[in-house]
């Protein structure tokens, strides 16, 4: 990876929100040198951790902004496939351009600010994607759950609950609100990173698993309402959380 591009370029402040991004489009201008055009797959997760020297967590949230824009495709247990879109984005200006608000510049923001917006626009898109649910989104969404519900690391339980998330924005075939949701998720603390966390997160694991299995069920029967009242729940059980982790530890 070339000096300039590395993530510890970024400053102090915003280092958080832009280290992925920074990885992200390294990872694009390679795919476009054709580097990996003979595999036709990214290297892994930990390969690609070690040859830019940041952790796991950056490389995912990379893979992750990449994938939203439809330019590579993660199947499990195959590996990171590269997407026609992304030979063919090289003349997309802007393809990864990706808004970050004045106020954002600071550092993480106010979880209960962030998970209000993302319980507004989810809410929303759960309604929206049960209208245009097709069998492959609803066998993304499924996966997602269902690996979430046998995780039992908080790394393993935060990834897969963004990927639920992700899957059903994707569902809902709007790339701009998509990528709002993958920010929102970004730019939040997590309740593992909470004091005595570990109190609440067995608990919270199994509300989770349920309730993304009623959001399904919405999903299935396309009902738009039923969808949207699910995912709207499904946060505020997510909002007690947070305040009972937060709580706990004051």
């Amino acid at each position: 990876m070339p000096a300039n591009d590395s993530p510890s370029d970024a400053t102090e402040s915003d280092k958080d929100v832009r280290a992925y991004q920074v990885v992200g489009k390294s990872l694009l201008d390679r795919i476009w040198t054709g580097e990996f055009r003979v595999a036709g797959k990214l290297p892994t997760e930990r390969d690609l951790a070690e040859s830019y020297g940041v952790g796991r967590a950056v490389i995912r949230d990379a893979l992750v902004m990449l994938e939203v824009k439809g330019l590579i495709q993660s199947r499990q247990g195959s590996g990171i496939y590269i997407t026609r879109l992304a030979y063919e984005s090289r003349n997309t200006p802007g393809i990864m351009t990706v808004p970050v608000p004045a106020q954002a510049a600071a550092g993480a923001a106010d979880w209960e600010t962030l998970i209000v917006a993302q319980q507004w626009l989810e809410s929303h898109l759960a309604q929206i994607a049960s209208y245009r649910m097709t069998d492959a989104a609803l066998h993304q969404i499924k996966t997602a759950a269902e690996q979430y519900a046998t995780s039992r690391d908080a790394e393993g339980l935060r990834k897969q609950e963004i990927a639920v998330h992700m899957a059903i924005a994707q569902a809902a075939q709007n790339a701009e609100l998509t990528g709002t949701v993958y920010y929102l998720w970004s730019r939040r603390k997590d309740i593992n990173d909470l004091p005595d966390s570990a109190k609440v997160l067995e608990v919270r694991r199994k509300q989770t698993a349920e309730s993304h299995q009623k959001i399904i069920a919405a999903l299935q029967l396309g009902d738009g309402g039923s969808a949207y009242h699910k995912m709207w729940h499904h946060f505020e059980g997510l909002k007690a959380a947070m305040g009972t982790a937060a709580f706990a530890g004051q």
